[in-house]
C-alpha cells in the first residue's frame, strides 16, 4: 500500500527532496557530526537559511520622533572627527528597541 504523504495535522507536513548521492553523503556526515539525523539536520539548517533570507522583508515601524531624528541626522551628519565618532557609537541608536 503506498504511503500517504499528505498530513492533515497542523503539527507537521511533508517536504520531499531529491539529492545527488554525493551530496547526501556530505549531509549525512555533517548530521552525524552534530548528533542529528539527516532529516533533522536538513530541516533545521534549511529553516535557518530561509529565515535569514526573509529577515530583510520584515516591516520596520518607526514613530514620528524616530523618523524626525533620522531625517535630522541625514540633514546634519555627525562630525567626522574621532571623538564625535566614538560618541556616536557609544550612544543608543534610534533603531534600538
Amino acid at each position: 500500500m503506498p504511503r500517504n504523504r499528505s498530513v492533515s495535522s497542523t503539527k507537521e507536513s511533508w517536504l520531499s527532496i531529491r539529492v545527488e548521492p554525493e551530496r547526501k553523503v556530505v549531509i549525512e556526515r555533517a548530521a552525524k557530526q552534530q548528533g542529528k539525523t539527516a532529516s533533522a539536520f536538513v530541516r533545521e539548517n534549511a529553516y535557518q537559511l530561509a529565515a535569514g533570507l526573509l529577515v530583510d522583508e520584515e516591516a520596520i515601524s518607526l514613530n514620528r520622533k524616530r523618523i524626525a531624528h533620522i531625517f535630522e541626522t541625514l540633514d546634519h551628519p555627525p562630525a567626522t572627527n574621532v571623538a564625535a565618532i566614538r560618541k556616536l557609537l557609544s550612544e543608543r541608536s534610534v533603531l534600538d528597541r
